[in-house]
């Protein structure tokens, strides 16, 4: 019953029946209860007035009220009052009508035990709880209806209107929503206009099918004229069964207004074509001449980017050579026999090599301008590709790969070897950062770009036409993932988090370069679960 006593208003006119009540639930109560007994309907109804009670033991033979009449009086004062019939007649008639009245529950006096009665107050007490909440939440849902500008209305499969908002009266001019309920279209629209409204409520509730933002112009009962956006949908019972249609029309005249003030203007527009082709000319070659520029300072930038890495390159390229010096000066010095300390020389030169070698190629490819070849490919097939070329990394250190790629994704146009060095570097990353294994997660979707709900940065966004539909692969692992710290320095040039001898630091700065070269954008953050996501945006291939 919870921490606070339930408070229990008995109206009986016996005192003695009191009394044996009082005794019974004593006994049979569980849970702390006040219970409060008067002897007349209008004390109880006064009490009732100035107090809260859970739940009220009605009598319905007291001195200033007489049977059922006396449920329906306590009832229309208090309709959301639990009550429970305690009378002294065993007539299954007046208890039904009881019932159907809104009484909770009808015991007879002399056939109740404790168990009886208590169980009846809890599912009393119980029933009243629900009902107060549903009738909270359909006063709320009925007020967020009537709220809202947009008409909203139900209709039977009469076409007769059951319920309805207050913009569908206001369109009829009716002075409040009552006024529509049991009438149909063709009380307030001519014949002609309400007959075609009529046959396709009429197809909904046949067919299932519902209607979903048809234009239509409608006169309102001042003989403006508005066009409306018309959802309509079938209204179904508790059993599935279609009984009428629900409908929404939204005004759209503003913007039919705004239309046509568009269509004048753009009638303008084109007489003036010659000088408007003239001006798109010249901004055209504005805009080479702009980007000529702008893609001269971007050389001049790489190149000053390429002069501050001439340390650290030489860094990394000496230190190799000069073991491969010193390898080949032995072995120039020693018989070339099966020998512990010659094979150990030729394994590090051979380490030495590959090691400049990966460095110097990795720089070139960061550093050198030059044009990529596009040609219309499927994302989906260069990732499939690169997943098996890393197979065997994943394999050895047992990662699980879940393929997420959308059927009839749009294709690309890209520069098929470079794209898929791109996944397979950002694979091979996500593979050394699950050394104890894990899973890698690959997934692709296109999207039209609106400004919201991508997870590709604003800022990278930007790079981006609205409207334009883009092609998104996020590749997840459940790694180690990135310390926060190094985030924003993962795109610079042989910075690395991997240890000595696993890597460069040139890897991610290639891939931002191939995909920047595409007019792509590429995005690195940490998972809330755990790991990294590589989410990289391509834009799709124009359909002409």
């Amino acid at each position: 019953m919870g921490a606070e006593p339930l408070r229990i208003l008995q109206i009986e006119d016996s005192a003695a029946q009191a009394r044996l009540l009082e005794e019974i639930l004593r006994g049979a109560m569980d849970a702390p209860y006040e219970l409060k007994w008067v002897d007349r309907l209008s004390a109880g109804l006064e009490h009732l007035e100035q107090s809260n009670f859970d739940l009220v033991l009605l009598d319905l033979g007291l001195p200033d009220s007489q049977g059922l009449n006396t449920f329906e009086r306590l009832y229309a004062r208090h309709p959301l009052s639990a009550v429970i019939v305690l009378s002294g007649l065993d007539d299954e008639g007046i208890a039904l009508k009881a019932l159907q009245a809104g009484a909770q529950d009808y015991l007879v006096k002399g056939q109740v035990d404790g168990r009886l009665l208590v169980r009846a107050i809890r599912y009393a007490v119980e029933r009243k709880r629900v009902r107060e909440m549903l009738t909270k939440e359909r006063d709320l849902l009925e007020a967020l209806i009537q709220s809202l500008p947009d008409q909203i209305y139900v209709k039977d499969a009469a076409g007769r209107f059951l319920r309805a908002n207050g913009a569908v009266a206001s369109f009829f001019n009716l002075a409040t929503v009552d006024a529509l309920y049991g009438k149909t279209d063709f009380d307030f629209f001519p014949h002609e206009m309400a007959r075609p409204f009529h046959e396709e409520e009429q197809r909904i509730i046949g067919s299932g099918e519902p209607v979903i933002n048809r234009e239509a112009c409608i006169a309102d009962q001042s003989g403006g004229n508005h066009w409306m956006l018309t959802t309509k949908v079938p209204f179904r019972d508790h059993n599935g069964a279609i009984i009428g249609t629900v409908g929404i029309n939204r005004d759209v005249t503003q913007m039919k207004m705004a239309e046509e003030e568009l269509r004048r203007a753009n009638t303008e527009l084109a007489r003036s074509e010659a000088e408007l082709q003239k001006a798109v000319a010249e901004l055209q070659k504005a805009h080479d001449e702009l980007r000529a520029a702008q893609m001269q300072l971007v050389e001049v930038e790489k190149l000053q980017v390429v002069g501050r890495l001439a340390a650290g390159v030489a860094h990394e390229v000496k230190n190799p050579l000069a073991v491969t010096l010193r390898g080949i000066e032995y072995l120039s010095k020693s018989m070339v026999a099966k020998d512990e300390v010659v094979t150990t020389v030729l394994k590090d030169m051979n380490d030495a090599i590959r090691r400049a070698d990966a460095v110097i190629r990795g720089m070139l490819d960061f550093a050198a301008p030059r044009q990529i070849e596009v040609r219309s490919e499927d994302v989906n097939a260069v990732i499939e590709r690169a997943l098996w070329l890393v197979k065997h990394d994943l394999d050895r250190r047992c990662i699980t790969v879940n393929r997420w790629l959308e059927h009839d994704l749009p294709r690309c146009m890209i520069d098929l070897q470079k794209m898929e060095e791109v996944f397979i570097n950002v694979m091979e990353n996500a593979v050394h950062a699950m050394p104890a294994g894990g899973s890698l997660t690959v997934r692709t979707y296109a999207r039209q770009l609106t400004g919201f709900g991508t997870n590709v940065g604003d800022s990278k966004v930007l790079r981006f036409k609205m409207g334009a539909t883009v092609v998104i692969a996020e590749i997840e692992d459940t790694g180690i993932g990135i310390p926060p710290d190094k985030l924003s320095k993962i795109f610079d040039p042989f910075f690395t988090t991997k240890p000595t001898g696993q890597g460069t630091g040139l890897g991610l700065s290639v891939c931002k370069t191939i995909i920047e070269l595409h007019g792509g954008a590429i995005d690195i953050r940490n998972r809330k679960e755990g790991g990294a996501q590589v989410a990289i945006m391509l834009k799709a291939e124009r359909k002409e």
